[in-house]
């Protein structure tokens, strides 16, 4: 009998190999119309869509039947949720204890003199938007339209037992529901930014790993007597390869491979300069994977590049962004974005972008079988304003 041959590969993490490439992170982030963020005690699944308040949500409830021990084995993890209006809701676990935490004490009392239990839960929506006739009108000369909006913030702490029909109007955007619970909603103010770091090691290590760790810095260095930032430890944010990996709101932007320095320049944004004089955020868009609020690939990267050229005010803005042409050939991709910050004129950039090359994903840390699973690394060929 002949001996087993072990695999010829080499184990490696998946942070620090997709890192060795030095490959742009941009155009990778997920595409959702809204987040559902919820205190999740520790510790968590897999995937935190198997969380009874997550998966009783789904197309997949079986919660009355999933008594088990089997059973609840048995659940399918699912990535989003999609409402009866068609909005992609994004499922977020959160740990209750935040650095930062506007509108509650050290106990995890809310202000409104909520019980230290109660469960805070958050959702992110994309701003509505009214049509724009001019996109309208050059529909037929056009492939895509997508518009990006920052996310607007609504925020409970409510009772337990009150956590999953809450969340069910939310995810069916029925808003008599949702006015029910008034009585628990916190107040926050607008320009408070709210930055999701994954420390998701259940799910990943090098999320559990470089995640917490970048949680612990920031935690201790955070310095904001005006209470305008807040850090929580969240659930899997998607693409753990980028470790460590954040999402920011209410802007909806994620972030990949973030270190101190970096993560100090996105969350001082509000320390700006003068109207008009945009900060370089040549480092921090070296960090970007894209906005939430737009498809992954071309429009997140014409997005990045016109949040370098008008500053960190273009995350404050409502864009378009068109494909106005596209090459079979090379695949290049023809898009134009426009918007009009609030501290400048109005903004309108053509901008090429192709695939640069294509590098390999790897299982984190395994080894089972051969691997081929690639992803396009993009690059912009050429913008111009216009």
């Amino acid at each position: 009998m002949q001996p087993l041959v072990e695999l010829a590969i080499t184990s490696e993490r998946c942070s620090p190999f997709r890192q060795s490439f030095l490959a742009d992170p941009i155009g990778s982030a997920g595409a959702y119309d809204a987040f559902l963020c919820i205190e999740v005690p520790l510790p968590w699944e897999r995937d935190i869509s198997l969380h009874d308040t997550f998966f009783s949500l789904s197309e997949h409830d079986a919660a009355e039947s999933l008594q088990t021990a089997e059973q609840r084995a048995n659940r399918k993890p699912f990535a989003s949720l999609t409402g009866p209006d068609g909005r992609r809701w994004r499922p977020q676990g959160l740990v209750a204890a935040s650095v930062g935490l506007a509108g509650a004490d050290p106990n995890g009392a809310g202000s409104n003199g909520a019980d230290p239990k109660a469960v805070r839960v958050l959702a992110f929506e994309k701003q509505s938007i009214s049509s724009d006739p001019s996109v309208a009108g050059s529909a037929s000369q056009v492939f895509q339209v997508e518009t990006a909006v920052p996310f607007d913030r609504r925020e409970w702490l409510i009772e337990p037992a009150q956590v999953l029909p809450l969340a069910r109007a939310l995810l069916n955007a029925d808003e008599p529901a949702i006015a029910a619970f008034a009585q628990y909603q916190v107040m926050v103010e607008a320009d408070v930014i709210d930055l999701l770091i994954c420390t998701h090691g259940k799910r990943d290590v090098c999320c559990g790993q470089a995640g917490m760790a970048l949680y612990s810095t920031i935690s201790s260095q955070l310095g904001d007597p005006l209470g305008k930032v807040r850090v929580w430890r969240a659930s899997h944010t998607g693409g753990h390869r980028f470790a460590p990996t954040a999402l920011t709101f209410p802007d909806g932007y994620a972030w990949a491979y973030l270190d101190d320095s970096t993560t100090a320049q996105i969350l001082n944004r509000s320390a700006r300069t003068s109207p008009g004089s945009p900060q370089d955020l040549t480092t921090v868009g070296e960090h970007c994977r894209g906005v939430a609020s737009l498809s992954a690939g071309p429009a997140q990267v014409a997005d990045r590049t016109a949040l370098l050229h008008a500053g960190w005010a273009w995350a404050e803005t409502s864009r378009t962004v068109e494909v106005v042409a596209f090459d079979r050939h090379s695949l290049a991709t023809t898009l134009v974005i426009t918007g009009t910050p609030a501290d400048g004129p109005a903004l309108s950039l053509q901008v090429v972008v192709q695939v640069e090359r294509h590098i390999p994903q790897i299982t984190c840390g395994v080894i089972e079988s051969c691997e081929y699973e690639v992803e396009a690394v993009w690059k912009v060929a050429s913008v111009r304003q216009v």
